[in-house]
């Protein structure tokens, strides 16, 4: 049983298309995994926004992160293979001040919030961390086939990506990524 309703079935209407990067569910379950797959600490967390977009921009995009764990190991700091299946975007970002952004995090974080399955410090960096019900909302996803990938994504970052800054992320991601990312004009959608 789903908590707090995250990950429920969702019918779209018969007349239009459902786009899963309209649904705030699908969105929460992703940030949900990713605390779990990628936070540290007892309470699985992440600190700062900036290092929480860089990890979900990894996730999002199964090539780049390849490319990143790649570049990693070649330089030695990683053991990490692993490779992507497929081209697909999980959904799209922008380019923004800081590298790639979603103008939504402040919406996913509410929805969280507000259902009690995170928590956000006031320190700075503010740590978003997981609850009890947090976890076992994420927990249970986890549970799910049809989230293996986003898994299999988190294992990857594990290791290394999810140890690094956000600072030592967003430099790692322009880097990386100067055609994809860093010279495009804020605002631009990043396409792989």
């Amino acid at each position: 049983m789903m908590s707090a309703g995250i990950g429920l079935d969702v019918v779209p209407p018969l007349h239009e298309p459902w786009d899963p990067d309209d649904s705030m569910d699908f969105h929460a379950a992703r940030l949900l995994v990713l605390l779990r797959g990628c936070g540290t600490g007892a309470k699985p967390g992440i600190d700062g926004r900036t290092k929480l977009a860089k990890l979900d921009f990894l996730l999002r995009y199964p090539a780049f992160l390849e490319r990143a764990l790649d570049h990693l190991r070649d330089v030695g700091a990683s053991t990490t293979e692993w490779t992507a299946s497929g081209a697909e975007i999980e959904a799209p970002m922008i380019r923004y001040r800081y590298g790639p952004w979603d103008p939504r995090y402040r919406q996913f974080l509410a929805f969280l919030l507000a259902r009690k399955l995170i928590t956000i410090t006031t320190a700075k960096p503010e740590r978003v961390q997981l609850t009890a019900a947090g976890r076992r909302a994420a927990d249970d996803l986890s549970g799910r086939a049809s989230f293996q990938p986003l898994l299999d994504r988190c294992a990857a970052m594990a290791p290394d990506l999810s140890t690094m800054t956000g600072t030592e992320l967003k430099d790692l991601v322009y880097a990386l990524f100067p055609n994809e990312v860093g010279d495009l004009p804020y605002w631009t959608e990043i396409r792989t």
